[in-house]
């Protein structure tokens, strides 16, 4: 009875943190490049079921009959990197990946990466994120592009990241990928971070870069609400085992052998 109570507590402990990470990617449906958790579960213990067995030969004993799970727990959560859809914007500084791939941009602590490739210029001219995280170029440096005043509507960005302005190159956008993508974390701000100092970013000799495109969010809002709809089900369905589980051992502890 009490193993019940405790195995239908553990799968609300785990409901609630599935619920929390379904909440997030809803809430995440229109930032740009965000890439959705998937959480994936564990069985915590297999538990032996036992039997009185008064035929053993060697005398009565228990008899294992099978075992049952003691419940499940989120294991961890992993990135669903696949691509969001292209919204067309005709920005000339909203640019998408189209395939594999990392705009690579320098932050206080290093550098990450990001699919959201919705930059502007600052006061200097570089070229930044709307948090104002400078977008690296190809070899690593910061990319300026000093236009003195004209339209930035004159600035050209190639298939392959070429940064081209009054029939001049300016630059190349820095476009990265990695051999074991598990490894990168989210840190916010649509942002990544490499979490294995054993691999490094590998710049991409031909990616596929869209100007005046921005990449939505691969969270899918339908299949979140019926995932959260029907885990805010097994919850309830779990709340009232513990209930009457503990409804029924009240009653034993307090009414069975007691005399009349």
């Amino acid at each position: 009875m009490l193993q019940g109570i405790n195995t239908a507590a553990a799968g609300m402990a785990s409901i609630l943190d599935q619920n929390n990470i379904i909440a997030n990617n809803l809430a995440n449906v229109n930032t740009v490049g965000f890439k959705q958790l998937i959480p994936t579960f564990r069985n915590i213990r297999d538990i032996n079921v036992e039997v009185f067995n008064p035929s053993d030969q060697t005398g009565p004993g228990l008899k294992t009959v099978g075992n049952i799970s003691a419940g499940s727990i989120i294991d961890q959560t992993h990135l669903d990197l696949e691509q969001g859809p292209l919204k067309k914007t005709d920005g000339t500084l909203d640019v998408a990946i189209n395939g594999d791939g990392f705009f690579a941009v320098q932050t206080e602590n290093g550098e990450f990466y990001t699919r959201n490739g919705n930059f502007m210029l600052n006061d200097e001219g570089d070229l930044v994120t709307q948090s104002g995280f400078k977008v690296l170029s190809e070899g690593g440096g910061t990319i300026n592009i000093n236009i003195q005043g004209q339209s930035a509507g004159d600035i050209v960005i190639s298939a392959d990241g070429r940064i081209i302005h009054s029939g001049a190159e300016i630059d190349k956008l820095r476009i990265v990928d990695f051999e074991d993508k598990s490894k990168l974390i989210t840190v916010g701000n649509s942002l990544f971070q490499n979490a294995d100092n054993m691999q490094n970013a590998v710049e991409m000799d031909n990616p596929s870069i869209s100007q005046g495109y921005l990449e939505g969010s691969n969270a899918n809002m339908v299949k979140s609400l019926i995932d959260s709809i029907s885990g805010s089900r097994t919850y309830e369905t779990l709340a009232k085992v513990v209930s009457n589980s503990n409804g029924t051992l009240k009653k034993t502890v307090t009414e069975v052998g007691s005399l009349t």
